[in-house]
């Protein structure tokens, strides 16, 4: 039996030819004539424009916006690695959680050449891994009895130079060391040290006991590292001098009332501030006229003392939260979660990879929960970007092809 046509047909058959004349519209349109109003048989508007609003143009979205949250928070870590060599571990970091940086120690550099190569094959597998960001390569490289880059020069200890009293030579060193370190592919170095005193675990590494010379020698010394184009970072906030404890092993605590803070404490690293230092790093002291429960590493009181009343805008870096001062009886996660949540910016995390692994795994988990807010993230990454922006921090080895 034939089949019934529906009624409807001819309409359809107006409709068929509407999106034809449409397609041929839009053809002449795209050879640059303007194409003309077709009238839609179905009572729609001429021309099959949107009845709906379409802004001209839309604002691009920032760099940190285009991240995922979980290359969002990668930019916040900073991680060791075990060898001379990439491992699978370390290039997993890299190359899955985008993470921001490594951080070289005495075991990892053998040579000038090992270690260009080594950083080399990281930087080359994380600008060849989206969102493509060069590393951050640091070491603590400061003088005297901290110097772990075996290429560089030997230097003398800040508390050597700070006897001499002139910011001159500190200049002079902390350029003549960035330039050593640059050869090799290390762009950033966690110095100087403004710490006011020779207290536990700092010693020599001091400038002094005054802190109008400390303050003098640590801007001077900043100046230099900017010269050689080397990312600076002063420690250890807001002072680490006083302190009769180690944070590696114990927790500091520092009974200076408010007046012998900013007396005392915060003169040399206000002076780094205002010689544009791009990081600093909080240290795990727990200053009582700021915050009585929590290290400065995790506070939020003495990050925001950082920022709002010595005008910081930089990044804020972290020492080690592998350290007893940061954990605290707990563990690296449970101290990298409260250090975002303080505002810091960057986590330094070494030991076992296990440990960077659920530190970056715990953040990340706080921020996809609601714990921690992703405009918390998107704040510390911008800043991160903005340092990463200023500095060259990788040329390609032409050896690489």
């Amino acid at each position: 039996m034939r089949s019934r046509v529906p009624e409807r047909a001819p309409a359809h058959a107006a409709l068929c030819l509407w999106l034809v004349a449409s397609l041929l519209a839009l053809v002449v349109a795209g050879c640059g004539s303007e194409p003309e109003n077709v009238e839609r048989p179905d009572g729609g508007p001429a021309g099959g424009k949107p009845t709906h609003a379409v802004p001209e143009t839309t604002e691009e979205a920032t760099v940190e916006q285009r991240m995922s949250v979980r290359e969002a928070v990668g930019q916040m870590f900073i991680v060791s690695l075990s060898g001379t060599e990439p491992d699978y571990h370390i290039e997993k970091m890299v190359r899955e959680q985008n993470v921001s940086g490594v951080i070289l120690f005495g075991y990892n550099m053998q040579s000038e050449e090992q270690t260009r190569s080594l950083i080399s094959r990281l930087q080359e597998l994380s600008v060849q891994t989206v969102p493509a960001i060069p590393l951050f390569v640091a070491v603590d490289h400061e003088g005297g009895q901290v110097e772990h880059a075996p290429w560089v020069s030997p230097r003398p200890s800040a508390a050597e130079v700070g006897a001499r009293g002139d910011p001159e030579e500190a200049h002079r060193i902390s350029e003549g060391v960035g330039r050593e370190l640059r050869r090799a592919g290390v762009n950033t170095d966690l110095a100087p040290v403004v710490d006011t005193g020779a207290g536990s675990a700092i010693g020599s590494r001091s400038y002094g006991n005054d802190p109008a010379l400390v303050a003098a020698m640590g801007a001077a010394a900043i100046e230099g590292f900017e010269s050689a184009g080397v990312v600076s970072a002063v420690k250890h906030f807001p002072n680490h001098g006083p302190a009769l404890a180690d944070s590696h092993v114990g927790r500091p605590v520092v009974e200076h009332d408010r007046a012998t803070v900013e007396g005392v404490d915060l003169p040399p690293f206000l002076a780094a501030v205002e010689a544009g230092v791009p990081m600093v790093m909080v240290g795990h002291l727990v200053y009582p006229a700021i915050d009585p429960d929590r290290p400065a590493s995790l506070s939020p009181a003495a990050v925001g003392l950082l920022r709002e009343e010595l005008g910081f805008d930089g990044v804020v870096v972290t020492d080690d939260l592998g350290m007893e001062g940061a954990r605290r009886g707990g563990t690296v996660a449970e101290a990298a979660v409260e250090a975002v949540r303080a505002g810091a910016d960057l986590l330094v995390v070494s030991g076992l990879p296990e440990e960077q692994a659920a530190a970056y795994g715990a953040v990340v988990a706080a921020v996809e929960s609601g714990d921690i807010p992703r405009e918390r993230i998107d704040d510390s990454v911008k800043r991160i970007m903005n340092v990463k922006e200023r500095y060259p921090l990788y040329v390609r080895d032409a050896s690489l092809g």
